[in-house]
This record gives C-alpha cells, sequence and structure tokens, in this order.
C-alpha cells in the first residue's frame, strides 16, 4: 500500500488469515517527486520479498540480512530508474507475514503497531518500529558521529523553527527524516546523513494479537499507539477502522491549523 501520493486521507485495509502470507505496509512519498518514489518502491519491495524463500529467512540474523539487500536493490534499481529522487524520497515500513512469524522492515518514520488482547479483555499497543526522526538518539548519533548535522531550520529573526531536519552536506536542505528510500542528495560520507538500510525487527503472532496499524507520520503525529489500537478494537470492520483512524487524524491537523500532512492508515485483522 502506498502513502505519501495524495493529499488528504488515504484508506486500505486487508484481513489476512493468522497462519497464512502476505507482504502488507506503508510507503509515504516527500518531495516533488515523492508520489512515483513511494509507488516505484512499493511494487520493487513487493517484488523483491515476493521472491525470498523460507531457507533465506531461517532465523532472525538470515532475514535481517536479506530484508537490508531486498532494500539495497530497490533503491540502486530507483537510482537508475529515470526518477529524480535527488531531492524526492519515500519512508518503507513493510510487514512480511510468513505463516505466524512476522518480520517488520522499516525505514523513515511511518511506524507499525500491534494491538494485543489481554487477559481483562482490554488491547494493549506494541510498537513493532521505531519513528527513525533526526532527533532520536541512535540517528542523531549516527548523523553526527559521520559529521552531519540535525537541527530545525534557522529562521532570519527568528532563531530555529519547526522539526529537527537532516542536512544535506551543503547544508541548504533538510529533511525531517533521518532514513528514508531515494533523497540521494542527503546521502553523507560514514553514514552521516539520511540512509536507506531497514531496521528489521522479528515477531511470532499467536492468539492474543489481533491487529496491525501500519500509519504514516501525518496519522501518528494527531494520535498514539494505544488510542489507535483502541480505536480499531471498537470499530466493526477494518474498514470501517482505517476510515476512523484517518478521519480523527484529519480532524486534529484542522483544529491545529491550516497545513494538514498526508495521512495513510492500513489495519490489518489476525481474526
Amino acid at each position: 500500500m502506498s502513502g505519501g501520493d495524495r493529499k488528504g486521507s488515504t484508506r486500505d485495509d486487508l484481513t489476512a488469515a493468522a497462519g497464512g502470507d502476505a507482504i502488507f505496509g506503508v510507503y509515504d512519498g516527500h518531495g516533488q517527486h515523492g508520489h512515483h518514489v513511494s509507488r516505484f518502491i512499493k511494487e520493487r519491495l513487493a517484488l523483491e520479498l515476493g521472491q525470498l524463500g523460507d531457507a533465506q529467512l531461517r532465523d532472525d540474523t538470515a532475514a535481517a540480512r536479506e530484508l537490508a539487500m531486498a532494500h539495497h536493490r530497490a533503491n540502486e534499481a530507483l537510482k537508475k530508474s529515470g526518477i529524480d529522487c535527488s531531492l524526492s524520497g519515500s519512508t518503507a515500513i513493510t510487514c512480511l507475514k510468513r505463516g505466524r512469524r512476522l518480520l517488520v522492515a522499516n525505514v523513515g518514520d511511518s511506524r507499525a503497531v500491534l494491538g494485543r488482547a489481554t487477559a481483562d479483555g482490554r488491547v494493549e499497543a506494541h510498537d513493532l518500529s521505531v519513528d527513525q526522526k533526526p532527533d532520536h538518539p541512535i540517528e542523531r548519533a549516527r548523523i553526527e558521529g559521520g559529521g552531519g548535522h540535525v537541527h530545525p531550520s534557522i529562521v532570519p529573526g527568528a532563531g530555529y523553527v519547526g522539526p529537527a531536519r537532516v542536512w544535506d552536506p551543503s547544508r541548504r536542505f533538510g529533511l525531517a527524516c533521518a532514513r528514508a528510500m531515494g533523497d540521494t542528495l542527503y546521502y553523507g560520507p560514514n553514514r552521516s546523513g539520511v540512509i536507506a538500510e531497514p531496521e528489521v525487527a522479528s515477531y511470532r503472532l499467536d492468539q492474543n494479537d489481533k491487529h496491525i496499524i501500519i500509519g504514516s507520520d501525518g496519522l501518528w503525529d494527531r494520535l498514539s499507539s494505544q488510542e489507535a489500537v483502541e480505536i480499531v478494537r471498537s470499530c466493526p470492520s477494518v474498514e470501517h477502522a482505517s476510515e476512523r483512524l484517518t478521519q480523527l487524524a484529519r480532524e486534529r491537523w484542522r483544529r491545529h491549523g491550516p497545513v494538514a500532512d498526508d495521512i495513510t492508515a492500513v489495519v490489518v485483522s489476525f481474526q
């Protein structure tokens, strides 16, 4: 599922059997050609991951290596595709489900959240990814440790304004995301800029795992993970749930000001 290639909100849903196989994710484009990048990466990663056999994913170490290589191949193919990705890119959070094993590969600040039932009938949120913002301690240490720069935009007379950004080597352009597919102008020596390397998490699903929400930062900037899983649990269908999530986020963006980020929510049920 691709996000960020159109303004406002998008809604996708998928119901996957608990023991079945599936690939699902969110790809949130940014920059002038972000919609082309997100579409290309969505299609290329689906192809790359669909070709991985069980032997290549036999353990967590092997799976992390194979998923990293798949992202590298997709990013290299993007650079040769004719799409101008110098100042355009896309997040990529992809869930690869094989039976009850779930692998989550994340590049950027989209997020996957698991809703897990508790013994007392509640549902608890478990983040399956980390938002890779430039000011996250791990990302900041990587960028600045290699000689890169992290800080908000500087406006004359006002000082620092807006979110933290990672800056290109010329320090003319800043991106509010520490990892992305594309965005080649933000590459830096010693991994000091924006990188396309995924963080990979492995999880084994059981009967208490009810659903997953994969959303762009436009969703998570306005809803907490816990609030989101409770909303999904209260809805009669995944279609209704994804619609309710994007609607609520959109309403909160409107109250916050005239500018709203792209909003994408994918809800996957295991029931």
